[in-house]
This record gives C-alpha cells, sequence and structure tokens, in this order.
C-alpha cells in the first residue's frame, strides 16, 4: 500500500516556483533620482550662494587682497532689496551668518544635464526605438557629446548660442525633483509592480496580468515563450537587461498573454525552461 506524501511535495513544488514580476515604465526613472542627488550633492560640496539683485544693479570691485583671498564690492541699485538689508546686517553682525541661504553651484553644465536626463528618460519610455533606429540614435548622441566636450569651452559656447541658455538650479531644486521621482519610483517598483506577475511551477503557471484581476492558472502542455529585448535605451541602458516577455498557450481556448518590463529575461526565461521540462510528482512509499 502506498502513501502519498502531500506535504513534502507540496513543500518541495513551492520552493521550485519562479515568479515573473512585470515593471511599469516608471521603472525606468532611476536615472532622473540618481542623477538629482548627484547634481545635488556637488552643489552642497561647491558651497556656493544665489544673492538676487534688482535689474540695473552694478558690482564695483572697491579692495582686493590676494593673498588673503578677500574681496570687497559696492553693489550699486536704485532700490533697496531684502538681500541687501540681510547682506548689511551681515556686515555689522558677522555671527548671524550667511546673508544668500540658497545654494547654487556655478557649473553651467550642471542644469542643462540634468534637463537632457529627465527629457531623454521622457523620450525613452513613451517612444519605443528598436533595432537599428536604438543602436543609430545612441551613437549619433554620443559622438555629438564626445565633440563637444573636447572642443575647449565647448559647453558654454553651445550653451550661450542657444539664447544664452544657461540653466542654474539651486540645491532644493534638485533634492525636490529628485525625491518626488524617487517616491513614485520607489512605490511603483515595491509595491504596484508587484502585483502584476507569472508565477511557474512545474506543470502550471499562474498568471496576474493587472492590479487587482483574477489570477488565472494554465497548463504548461505546449506553452511558448517568446522574449523580445531589441530596445536599446529601454531594455539594455535603463533595465539592466530587462525585456517584454510573450506567452502563448495552447488547448482549446487559445490566450496571449504580455508582461512587459521583466528584469533579467535571458535568465529567469532559462530558469521557466527547465522548470517546465520537469512533472509534479508524487513519491509512493
Amino acid at each position: 500500500m502506498s502513501t502519498p506524501t502531500t506535504g513534502t511535495s507540496t513543500a518541495s513544488a513551492a520552493k521550485r516556483e519562479i515568479k515573473l514580476i512585470s515593471h511599469s515604465m516608471l521603472f525606468y526613472w532611476w536615472p532622473i533620482w540618481v542623477a538629482g542627488y548627484i547634481m545635488a550633492f556637488i552643489t552642497y560640496l561647491d558651497d556656493t550662494r544665489l544673492a538676487i539683485v534688482p535689474d540695473g544693479s552694478k558690482l564695483t570691485l572697491l579692495e582686493q587682497n590676494k593673498e588673503e583671498k578677500v574681496y570687497v564690492y559696492r553693489l550699486a541699485v536704485s532700490y533697496p532689496t531684502r538681500s541687501l538689508e540681510q547682506a548689511e546686517t551681515a556686515t555689522k553682525n558677522p555671527g548671524e551668518g550667511p546673508p544668500f541661504k540658497p545654494r547654487i553651484s556655478e557649473r553651467a553644465w550642471m542644469g542643462p544635464v540634468f534637463c537632457v536626463v529627465l527629457l531623454l528618460v521622457i523620450l525613452i519610455t513613451n517612444v519605443p526605438m528598436r533595432g537599428l533606429w536604438s543602436f543609430l540614435v545612441l551613437l549619433t548622441l554620443a559622438l555629438i557629446a564626445l565633440i563637444i566636450t573636447l572642443i575647449p569651452g565647448g559647453w558654454d559656447s553651445v550653451l550661450s548660442a542657444v539664447f544664452h541658455l544657461h540653466i542654474y538650479i539651486n540645491l532644493a531644486g534638485y533634492l525636490f525633483v529628485a525625491t518626488a521621482v524617487f517616491l513614485m519610483w520607489a512605490i511603483s517598483v515595491f509595491i504596484f509592480d508587484r502585483r502584476t506577475y507569472m508565477i511557474v511551477t512545474p506543470g502550471q503557471i499562474r498568471v496576474c496580468e493587472h492590479i487587482g484581476a483574477s489570477i488565472r492558472t494554465f497548463d504548461t502542455m505546449g506553452i511558448a515563450f517568446e522574449k523580445q529585448r531589441d530596445d536599446l535605451f529601454r531594455h539594455w541602458l535603463l533595465g539592466f537587461f530587462s525585456g517584454d516577455l510573450i506567452v502563448r498557450t495552447a488547448g482549446a481556448e487559445r490566450e496571449t498573454i504580455r508582461l512587459p518590463n521583466v528584469l533579467w529575461i535571458s535568465w529567469r526565461l532559462d530558469e521557466v525552461q527547465n522548470m517546465l521540462r520537469e512533472k509534479a510528482t508524487v513519491t509512493s512509499a
């Protein structure tokens, strides 16, 4: 007489299940908050301040001491401003701290680079460029950036030529944008995305295609998997070798299941293929 070890086989199958998670397009927005925090850190290290003065102000050098690196300037304006009042107060009472509190870097390239990263990520995640087109666009952008960098003062000349485009963002601006995008990214990746998945076990798959949708179960007999990973920007550069997974079921009612933006898709798909070769068995004593 044989006794099925149901508990043992169930635990073994649970250990051998593979969960594939489909991510939203927000997953590819990580360069925005990474670049924002990097720019904020550079701005903090530069420790330069922003002064807001009225139109027509003139700055005159009154005294210069190169040995002690002390420079005294006079700011001539037509009417007083709050910034000038703070400057006079700080001059009379040096212990009260700097009159100009906003931290901002004098590096002209930081603001435009951050804006370019922001706009490129939005473009990449909304306009898919597959195959040769993505490679040509990437090669063109890299070549243009290299040429401008090799030219002495190239970036300053380019920014000045485009309507004197000098974009300056202060420390609070970088931190606000980076933190807001990071919170949206973290909530999407670690909470909402984990509710769109496919679980593969020997002989069976369970799929939840949308948040709040019911879980559907399919047999793995005759099932076919296809990966799409030809978007160079989205799948290779930003997605950690991600890809779109297409599953086609067999049987009388054939269906096509799409799971976009699955991370490490080649490695995970190899695991799935090995799993499909196995069958759940019940041991007999």
